[in-house]
């Protein structure tokens, strides 16, 4: 499924930008809100669709690979929760307060999201049509 590859690209996007704005001294309260929201819709449209697919092969799949799926529900499952505390945390009201200290959670964030994103390559590319 080329889809996943093309949310990836899309998060991978989305996760420079946050980390082009996290990098600057301040920041503009309607261009970190309208970055935090691509982030959550595309991670969200991604994870839909890595449970899917997670779904559709663990049918058929049998030892490592079987193994290799649970641990990527799992591992999504993790990221899920992860997120949904950082987003919880640091309201507009927080990041306000504690600029840095975002920039700083945001950063541990974005590396939770690339390790989920090379763990989902990792256990589904091999598995998907080549695009």
């Amino acid at each position: 499924m080329a889809d996943l590859r093309v949310w990836h690209d899309e998060l991978q996007a989305a996760l420079a930008e946050m980390e082009a704005l996290t990098a600057r001294p301040g920041f503009d309260s309607a261009e970190l809100s309208r970055v935090r929201y691509r982030l959550s819709r595309v991670s969200g449209e991604r994870r839909k669709l890595v449970a899917l697919l997670c779904d559709t092969l663990s049918e058929h799949a049998t030892g490592f690979q079987a193994e290799q799926i649970a641990a990527l529900r799992e591992s999504n499952a993790q990221a899920r929760a992860a997120s949904t505390a950082h987003i919880g945390a640091w309201t507009l009201q927080q990041v306000t307060a504690d600029w840095e200290g975002y920039c700083r959670a945001s950063a541990q964030m974005r590396a939770i999201m690339r390790a989920q994103i090379a763990a989902e390559k990792a256990a589904l590319y091999p598995r998907l049509v080549p695009a």
